[in-house]
């Protein structure tokens, strides 16, 4: 049984950023007191790098560089330049640490917190990522500071450092890539533990990718903020949208790089964007939502407010002094309160819970938003009770009976030797759902079974039926087809094809004639509309083979097979009202044993879980 890992990220509620210039053990064991009682046992920490490793430079004349000391004028103490009077207090850290049972995620090079640098002044203005005076003092560190405390029981695994792809400007992906590469390996020259991304703000094509951390490391990382990450915050915090956006994103990243992920920085920003109560109810459904997709585990941003500190940079971001589980007068706020009930029940429940089903691979594209994508199409599936896989279009294609090429967009959609694996695939069998944004794809009409007759760059909207439900569209690129060998699920207000399907080989194309997803990204609460109809009618299929099936759209189901006999089922309520489930049990199957709460009204922010055995 993998244990799902929970906590937060630590600063000692005395110093914050400061705690190890100011180091109080009276100060850390009342906190970790306070954490150890409440369920945390994951703490992710951070050695400053500028007070560990303390390296200035020292130059004569004109300026020419003459050697290196610490502490200013100090010869070093070691061979790596590293404060033997920081490492000290870190090695009684770990001890105290162990003594709460307390395990430690531990984040090396953190030179970037909080929206301030805090690297060795010997660094100051220089590439972090490239430059070899950099690089050299970076690997020292790294040696030094592994070897001394590869020995602690309470470490649990290394980190690269905090957010580092904000710390220093790779020029390309090839310098991220080969700077990961340098410091992971760095790190396991001397010592086994996994190694942890410790980075946020990935993408498929960007400067700093998922498939270059996966390459390097063992677990991958989100920093799933919703004010920060783009599309996230049109919705309150209570909203599915909002409320999907952590386990999407981590779910993104596992499945494009092949790697565990860790929500290693989930956070509201405190009361200036939500109520205490609200961000405890974010919380609880964060947990079980990732528990239920796999994720490793869940860290809260972070352990303690920190209102009462004025250094930098807590006196240049208001938002940074009360992020806390844990307020300025010691008292758990309602995160760790969930955080709490969520720890007990889950060791109550002692359920070794096998990964999802999983019923379509949703392929991302070039030349499309990528992340905006991938997490509209999530929330659509989520409510049609679809579960996905995520694969970039450029990668491997993992093997699926159903492939989703959502909101496919311009002349660089993939390479042709990509789509020409996914439509062989098709031809022995596969179904394709493809969305039209503004794309251009080769054979289109032997493939979809639909002819286009004109297109024009124009913004478009209007209406149309399916399944008895009217429903809306907007594009921005107007193709006007026919349907030649392809049948017409439904038409739009001028009796235009705007959804069709049609054979190809012996699988299945359906084609809609709109951008279903992306269309949404700009829509504050996009949830409320009834477009997962969509997904629904097309993919209807797959759902007929669920165990557990609800028209509630706040609700996704996940199943979870444990033999050919049985399955977990778990139902979330992802919305801040009381539903009815409306369940429907697949026949042949019975509801064998309710684990958690009510399988027919779910309350707000609620989960329930029942075991389903066939009959």
């Amino acid at each position: 049984m993998n244990e799902f890992m929970l906590g937060c990220n630590y600063w000692a509620s005395n110093a914050g950023i400061e705690m190890w210039k100011n180091w109080d053990e009276d100060a850390v064991r009342s906190d970790f007191s306070i954490l150890a009682e409440h369920g945390v046992k994951y703490l992710r920490v951070f050695p400053v790098w500028r007070d560990f490793q303390p390296v200035s430079p020292l130059f004569d004349y004109q300026g020419i560089l003459r050697e290196y000391r610490v502490n200013e004028d100090k010869l070093p103490e070691n061979k790596y330049y590293l404060d033997e009077t920081m490492l000290e207090r870190f090695g009684r850290f770990c001890d105290i640490a162990q003594e709460f049972g307390l395990s430690l995620i531990v984040g090396l090079l953190t030179g970037w917190m909080s929206g301030r640098l805090f690297i060795p002044p010997a660094l100051y203005g220089k590439n972090l990522m490239s430059d070899p005076v950099a690089l050299r003092f970076e690997f020292k560190y790294i040696e030094g500071f592994v070897k001394r405390f590869k020995s602690k029981k309470s470490i649990y695994a290394w980190d690269l450092g905090n957010e580092c792809n904000c710390m220093g400007d790779a020029k390309d992906f090839e310098t991220a890539e080969m700077w990961t590469g340098a410091v992971s390996n760095a790190i396991r020259a001397n010592d086994t533990r996994p190694i942890v991304s410790g980075m946020h703000s990935l993408s498929v094509q960007g400067v700093w990718r998922i498939e270059g951390q996966a390459e390097y490391t063992d677990m991958l990382t989100t920093h799933p903020y919703p004010y920060f990450v783009p599309h996230c915050s049109k919705d309150n915090f209570s909203a599915m949208r909002t409320l999907l956006h952590a386990t999407c994103e981590t779910k993104y990243y596992s499945d494009i790089g092949a790697k565990p992920c860790l929500v290693e920085e989930l956070g509201n920003l405190g009361p200036a964007m939500c109520d205490d109560e609200t961000a405890g109810n974010f919380l609880k459904v964060n947990m079980f939502s990732n528990w239920a997709h796999s994720a490793t585990g869940v860290l809260w941003w972070c352990a303690n407010d920190q209102i009462m500190l004025k250094t930098p940079p807590y006196c240049w971001n208001m938002c940074e002094t009360e992020l806390g589980l844990v307020d300025k007068n010691k008292n758990p706020k309602a995160t760790l309160r969930e955080m709490k009930k969520f720890s007990e029940w889950l060791k109550e429940s002692a359920i070794d819970l096998p990964k999802a089903t999983e019923d379509a691979v949703c392929i991302v594209t070039d030349s499309q938003d990528q992340w905006g994508a991938a997490y509209m199409t999530c929330l659509l599936a989520k409510q049609a009770k679809i579960n996905l896989r995520y694969a970039y279009g450029n990668g491997e294609i993992p093997d699926s009976m159903v492939y989703m090429l959502p909101s496919v967009n311009s002349v660089r959609m993939m390479p042709a030797y990509k789509f020409d694996e996914i439509k062989n695939k098709v031809r022995d069998g596969a179904t394709l759902y493809i969305s039209n944004d503004d794309s251009v794809i080769s054979e289109f009409k032997e493939l979809t079974g639909v002819v286009i007759n004109d297109t024009s760059t124009a913004f478009d909207s209007g209406v149309f039926e399916i399944d008895g439900h009217k429903l809306t569209y907007t594009r921005k690129r107007v193709a006007r087809v026919s349907a030649n060998s392809a049948s017409v699920i439904a038409r739009d207000e001028n009796e235009i094809p705007i959804i069709t399907k049609a054979s190809y080989g012996k699988g299945t194309v359906y084609y809609v004639n709109f951008p279903v997803e992306t269309m949404l990204l700009d829509v504050t609460n996009a949830h409320e509309t009834d477009l997962y109809y969509v997904y629904r009618t097309i993919f209807a299929k797959q759902i007929e083979e669920h165990i557990a099936d609800s028209d509630c759209k706040y609700i996704g189901i996940t199943e979870h097979t444990v033999d050919e006999t049985c399955a977990y089922v778990v139902m979330i309520n992802y919305s801040d009202k009381t539903v009815e489930t409306n369940i429907t049990i697949k026949e042949g199957y019975v509801v064998e044993d309710v684990i958690r709460g009510d399988v027919n009204t779910i309350s707000p922010f609620e989960t329930v879980i029942f075991k389903a055995s066939k009959k």
